[in-house]
């Protein structure tokens, strides 16, 4: 079994334990294990920024914010915690307008 598998398992017992959440369990882990390969990318650029071109850190950033933010999203409404806000007011939540 791989880390990710052991992972999404041990979150989805975690979260299995708690009566108002066990139906939800194995979802919010697959949310939160489904892009550990964009963890492993943003680790490596910070652990050595010096290594990487401009364009390998514009494109690990961008399939991280492409990829990750809709499964926290999903785990955070899922563990009961409610939608996600926009408390930086950028508009999140609004369309991006076409230029």
């Amino acid at each position: 079994m791989n880390k990710r598998e052991a992972l999404k398992i041990k979150i989805a017992k975690a979260f299995a334990g708690s009566t108002e959440m066990s139906a939800v369990a194995d979802d919010i882990a697959f949310h939160m294990t489904d892009w550990d390969h964009n963890v492993d990318d943003l680790v490596r650029l910070y652990e050595e920024p010096e290594a990487f071109s401009d364009d390998e850190v514009v494109d690990i950033v961008m399939q991280f914010l492409a990829h990750v933010p809709n499964h926290v999203a999903a785990a955070k409404k899922l563990a009961g915690m409610g939608p996600i806000e926009d408390v930086f007011g950028v508009g999140v939540l609004r369309e991006d307008e076409d230029e």
